[in-house]
């Protein structure tokens, strides 16, 4: 026995650059794998253009190697594969150069190939800033559900409020009274008066939960104002479809505990005619759409939290520029938050791909519902109804389509 002074090599001279095939050659000027060289030529010559779904951060392995070929692509050119070259080989090509050897052509044919099923465990856990993200959504979605103040008056909420008053100080519309939030043997039914409190404490809520959001925080009173009333309703929804999901419920969970039922026979029999008005048609969509869509991918808290995020984060054309650089911005990070989080939590990128997809599916949805209420709230609003008795101003203000500048300067009816 003896031991050698010569140290081992960390990789083998016949190991592709690119993906570590151990079959490989010198071309175009690097040791590469026949399947590595037939994709760089044929993305030179037919100058293709990739996309990676992963801030470009994909790991190149000889398995997957087809999994992202922007990444691959950007490999190649990496390591130092010759563009020059294959122009060259190109322009020189003859007849006899289309001959090419059988070993080549299954190489190359297996690489296209490859199944898109292949397993595939993300290449490291989630991303420092991602995580970072994630734990401050969490912390804070956590925290406001759980906050509450103690009642101070008689008067615990209204809807006689000016919107833009009520933008800036949620408080005016419902006190922070103890949100109930939760399963239980028994839920009373929803009725015209626990409607209205509803409607003005998960107000209040949502207004609490966008001054936790850095990108709304930045932008100026105006364009908070735009923010605010348009992804009002979607950001409701998706939250209650989350409780709903998350305690089993075959209907609508409201914050004081009390249910509103998807079931007709209950709606019919033993429910008040305003509430049925109001959500009968909003219940079918909110079941089938999101809640059961909810259960079919088996959604979870991080990604809820995160797609509130995007759902706020909507360029518009009535924001000024710097709202939309600002929202655009948003928009991108926390779809980049979610993305690297379905990497994590997946065992492939084309399973992380599709759970990416699905989740994404629940924005539309939400605006939706949004939409549905919107039709019944203006309905009773611009009425003396059981839902607005005071005709307080601030439902149609909210539900309506009004410009922003309409709406700041819509007088209140009582007066």
């Amino acid at each position: 026995m003896y031991w050698s002074d010569q140290k081992p090599s960390t990789s083998s001279e016949t190991e592709c650059l690119v993906c570590g095939d151990p079959k490989g050659k010198r071309h175009y000027g690097v040791v590469s794998c026949n399947g590595c060289k037939g994709f760089f030529r044929r993305s030179i010559w037919e100058k293709r253009k990739y996309t990676c779904s992963f801030d470009n951060k994909c790991t190149i392995e000889f398995k997957y190697r087809n999994r992202c070929r922007a990444c691959r692509l950007r490999t190649c050119l990496a390591v130092g594969m010759n563009v020059a070259a294959v122009r060259s080989e190109r322009n020189k090509k003859s007849l006899a150069s289309l001959i090419t050897p059988k070993e080549e052509v299954e190489s190359e044919c297996d690489d296209e190939l490859e199944s898109s099923e292949s397993d595939i465990k993300p290449d490291l856990g989630i991303p420092n800033t991602s995580a970072s993200i994630i734990a401050k959504l969490l912390n804070d979605d956590r925290r406001l559900v759980e906050y509450h103040e103690p009642i101070n008056g008689s008067r615990i909420y209204t809807m006689d409020v000016d919107l833009n008053k009520a933008i800036n100080d949620p408080t005016t519309v419902c006190q922070r009274t103890k949100l109930q939030w939760h399963t239980a043997s028994y839920l009373p039914r929803i009725t015209a008066e626990t409607l209205r409190y509803n409607w003005c404490r998960t107000f209040t809520l949502t207004i609490d939960w966008y001054t936790t959001v850095q990108e709304y925080l930045d932008l100026n009173e105006d364009d908070r104002f735009v923010v605010a009333k348009q992804s009002m309703m979607p950001i409701g929804w998706l939250w209650y479809a989350y409780r709903a999901f998350e305690y089993n419920c075959d209907g609508i969970l409201f914050v004081d505990g009390s249910w509103y039922p998807h079931d007709k026979e209950i709606q019919k029999n033993e429910i008040d005619s305003t509430c049925n008005f109001y959500y009968s048609r909003i219940t079918d969509l909110f079941m089938s759409e999101m809640v059961n869509g909810m259960k079919k991918v088996t959604m979870d808290e991080t990604e809820m939290v995160l797609l509130k995020a995007i759902c706020l984060m909507k360029p518009d054309h009535r924001l000024s520029e710097h709202g939309n650089k600002t929202i655009t911005a948003g928009r991108r990070k926390y779809l980049r938050t979610l993305s690297d989080y379905c990497r994590m939590k997946t065992t492939n990128f084309m399973k992380a791909s599709s759970r990416l997809s699905s989740l994404l599916q629940f924005l539309p949805a939400a605006e939706n519902l949004g939409r549905l209420e919107d039709d019944s709230a203006i309905v009773m609003s611009i009425w003396q109804t059981p839902f607005n008795p005071d005709l307080g101003s601030l439902p149609f203000a909210v539900h309506s389509s009004s410009t922003p500048t309409e709406t700041k300067t819509m007088k209140n009816p009582v007066d």
